[in-house]
């Protein structure tokens, strides 16, 4: 998709062979949705999951079967009584232990954001804030989500699956496989942060005055140390890794913020020389 090649007409090839054998061509975007979530072809057993189960396919089809996808969540929505006015219940179940477990619920949030449906986000957004443990540690400078499970490290794969829905927006993810933004990939960008002693919450690159915009909160959110910070460089990929230009070698314009600032917060700008 990507680069315009026909090697995606695998995937189009597989999905009229799954919407006959998996039926997913039957599906309405409703309750009572029901599709194979694995074929057996040894014994020809069809092993079915129930509207609740398509969220992981809807999420997994947004960049190339939307309308399919958008049909999977409606029916999901409907069936887990999200668009009701009853007590939400988690959407996946752990079969350890037959007690609800957060996945399914991270999903619809996304899925949620995604699609526009900002009742059924704001329903699951407030469950999250309730039941997940948002945590801000501000010696690390970290934010992660403890889920209630009372272990020493944030369990890793539930707090990817949560933070999707933070960095997202309606239509994100149909726009990451359609309109990318490939800039991205020649443009400078901000390397080497001095962290914790620096906290860089966000940098973008000005191409018309060819400037870096950082964003630096206060040190004392992030660390004690009174180590003099370095924020590092803005590296130019298309001339390779460094952080000087001498004139001499393929390295790179050097971009120094002020440490007082660097640690006081706030939005300060790094000009490139010229």
């Amino acid at each position: 998709m990507l680069y315009g090649s026909d090697l995606h007409r695998v995937f189009h090839n597989w999905w009229e062979h799954a919407k006959e054998l998996y039926g997913l061509g039957a599906i309405q975007g409703k309750a009572t949705d029901r599709s194979t979530l694995y074929y057996d072809p040894l014994v020809a057993y069809h092993h079915m999951t129930k509207a609740g189960g398509h969220l992981l396919l809807s999420h997994e089809l947004i960049g190339q079967k939307p309308a399919e996808a958008r049909r999977l969540f409606d029916g999901a929505a409907e069936f887990l009584g999200w668009r009701s006015l009853e007590p939400l219940q988690e959407a996946s179940v752990d079969y350890t232990t037959l007690k609800g477990e957060p996945s399914g619920t991270i999903r619809g949030l996304t899925l949620a954001r995604e699609f526009g449906e900002d009742a059924i986000y704001a329903r699951l957004k407030a469950h999250t804030e309730a039941n997940y443990e948002p945590i801000w540690d501000r010696e690390s400078g970290e934010f992660t989500w403890g889920f209630r499970l009372n272990e020493w490290y944030p369990r890793g794969q539930y707090n990817a699956g949560i933070a999707v829905h933070e960095a997202g927006s309606p239509g994100a993810f149909w726009r990451l496989h359609h309109e990318p933004n490939l800039r991205e990939f020649i443009e400078p960008t901000v390397c080497g942060v001095d962290f914790p002693d620096v906290c860089l919450s966000q940098a973008w690159y000005d191409a018309s005055q060819r400037d870096v915009v950082p964003g630096a909160e206060h040190r004392a959110r992030c660390s004690g140390s009174d180590r003099r910070p370095a924020l590092g460089a803005m590296v130019d990929r298309r001339r390779g890794i460094g952080n000087h230009h001498d004139g001499r070698g393929a390295h790179d314009s050097h971009f120094a913020l002020n440490p007082r600032a660097a640690t006081d917060g706030g939005t300060h700008h790094l000009r490139e020389a010229r």
